[in-house]
């Protein structure tokens, strides 16, 4: 199954697509942010064009649950599950960016080039992890079958 990660912040989307066996997962160019409507309509063309089955969001998840980020990735969750007839399923993004950050130290990129890769690469993590969860999921559920 073919799946599209969003790793939303306040002035870029970090986009990342996995393959349809679920296994190579690629960082995209980011989306510049803006109105939860626009964003969704930006992000149906993109999943219309590569064929996405799936979308998972990042959702920033805090003690009271009231950030700014919260109601940016909840009223985006909203705009996508009123546009598109596919999951779109929320996921826990605590450590993304910072894991994002450290693999992009290690290729010795230049400052800004970290600030523009930043978001996709976040976007990957998430997709990653989202893939990882499945997989022992599925697993587990062959392994008591």
């Amino acid at each position: 199954m073919r799946w599209l990660a969003l790793d939303v912040g306040a002035k870029r989307v970090g986009v990342a697509l996995a393959d349809p066996s679920e296994t190579v997962v690629t960082p995209q160019r980011a989306l510049a942010g803006g109105a939860p409507q626009l964003l969704a309509a930006r992000i149906k063309a993109l999943v219309e064009l590569w064929g996405v089955e799936g979308v998972v969001v990042g959702l920033p998840v805090t003690q009271g649950g009231k950030s700014r980020g919260e109601a940016r990735v909840r009223a985006l969750l909203e705009a996508l599950r009123a546009v598109l007839e596919i999951p779109v399923v929320p996921w826990d993004e605590r450590g993304t960016t910072q894991e994002a950050a450290a693999r992009l130290a290690e290729l010795g990129l230049s400052a800004a080039a970290k600030r523009r890769a930043v978001d996709a690469v976040a976007a990957a993590v998430l997709l990653e992890s989202f893939l990882a969860a499945r997989k022992r999921q599925k697993a587990a559920g062959n392994a008591e079958g």
